[in-house]
């Protein structure tokens, strides 16, 4: 045998780098500015801010937010949690950790496990804190998680409240106390009065638009001044008419919409469901 073809038939040898893995990494003071935020990319725009500001605050409190990184897409996953003591929704969860939210932004991410390596990290942060396990608020729509991610990685649904929202529960203490809603919506909707108010907080990050958008349609096309309610705390959300807490309209008392919505769906929710008829003509 040639040397030649000796040569042809002995494997070269090749240099491989290791495979670079899913990352979660958590956000610190440092980040400011540096990585998106709900889907806000740009720090210099006012959403981005008003959501920066609060986290910024929260962390004192006691809030994580951690983000999933890959290697070909970068930072596509995001979750919120907080002590149960001080979460901004209307829930009673003291000694659990409480996911405000979580989610995967690309489409071509979602399906691959992701979802559940971020459920996973917030589990294994309560469990270091010695916690009774983990609760969530999910509600069937776009807006929010659906609660399938979480009963798949063995939380409970505890409670419902209307129209379609769930509270699930992973306990890790079977005799721990369950966590439940705050309850007495109507009695806290009526304590609104008449007229149109609208309920924000800086927990999310969309309301900057709703809020801008509906008290200008509000009164340019209706005639209407309505009151801006911004919970400022976690002790109001948790207060709050309806479970969600931190975006949402009342009009007279009755709450008519539950989360972050569009000028027009107002206009449709004034007009047609309300039956407010356009004073103005814009």
């Amino acid at each position: 045998m040639t040397n030649e073809k000796r040569n042809k038939l002995v494997p070269t040898k090749t240099s491989k780098k290791p495979r670079a893995k899913v990352q979660i990494i958590e956000m610190t003071p440092k980040d400011a500015g540096k990585v998106p935020l709900c889907g806000h990319k740009d720090p210099s725009k006012e959403p981005y801010q008003h959501k920066l500001q609060w986290i910024m605050k929260r962390m004192s409190e006691g809030l994580k937010v951690k983000m999933l990184s890959t290697p070909d897409d970068g930072l596509v996953g995001y979750i919120e949690y907080v002590p149960g003591e001080r979460a901004w929704r209307a829930v009673n969860a003291e000694n659990y950790m409480f996911i405000h939210c979580i989610y995967i932004g690309k489409k071509r991410c979602k399906g691959r496990g992701f979802g559940t390596l971020l459920v996973k990290e917030c589990v294994k942060d309560a469990k270091k804190a010695d916690m009774n396990g983990v609760a969530v608020v999910t509600r069937e729509g776009t807006f929010m998680a659906g609660k399938e991610l979480f009963l798949k990685n063995g939380f409970e649904e505890v409670e419902k409240a209307l129209p379609d929202f769930s509270l699930l529960v992973k306990k890790f203490k079977k005799s721990a106390p369950t966590p439940s809603f705050k309850g007495q919506w109507d009695k806290k909707r009526k304590k609104f009065g008449k007229g149109l108010a609208i309920i924000t907080s800086g927990q999310c990050p969309h309301n900057v638009k709703m809020v801008n958008d509906i008290v200008e349609i509000a009164k340019d096309r209706y005639g209407i001044e309505p009151r801006i309610v911004e919970y400022r705390s976690y002790r109001q959300a948790q207060n709050a008419p309806w479970p969600y807490a931190v975006a949402g309209l009342l009009y007279d008392g009755k709450l008519v919409a539950d989360h972050t919505i569009s000028g027009t769906r107002f206009r449709l929710i004034m007009e047609r469901e309300i039956g407010i008829e356009m004073t103005r003509n814009k």
